[in-house]
């Protein structure tokens, strides 16, 4: 009859149990999310030019090739980034926090 291997669990005895149950490893905490989030805000305003308020003028002139492709964020009204939308110019809303605009000292 095929049976489990002899185990030697006696280092393990001498382990205290922990007082309270742990979090799912696998589960990301908050901190590290919000670490990712920022990391990935200032790579995008890094990598992009901003356009400020001529942003749905340049996005159409890049999509209408125009102008040069290129990444660009700046401020849209609903009803612009709406327009863009029925016009099959991608655009996506990008909530950047007051402390990322600003330069760091």
């Amino acid at each position: 009859m095929p049976s489990a291997p002899r185990l030697n669990l006696s280092s393990s005895r001498n382990v205290s149990a922990p007082s309270q149950p742990q979090a799912n490893s696998a589960a990301p905490d908050a901190n590290a999310i919000q670490a990712r989030a920022l990391r990935f805000l200032r790579e995008v305003l890094e990598k992009s030019e901003n356009v400020g308020e001529r942003f749905a003028e340049e996005a159409r002139r890049m999509h209408y090739n125009e102008a040069p492709a290129r990444n660009i964020r700046g401020v849209a009204t609903p009803e612009d980034a709406h327009a863009l939308l029925e016009e099959g110019i991608d655009v996506m809303p990008l909530p950047v926090p007051a402390a990322l605009k600003e330069p760091l000292q």
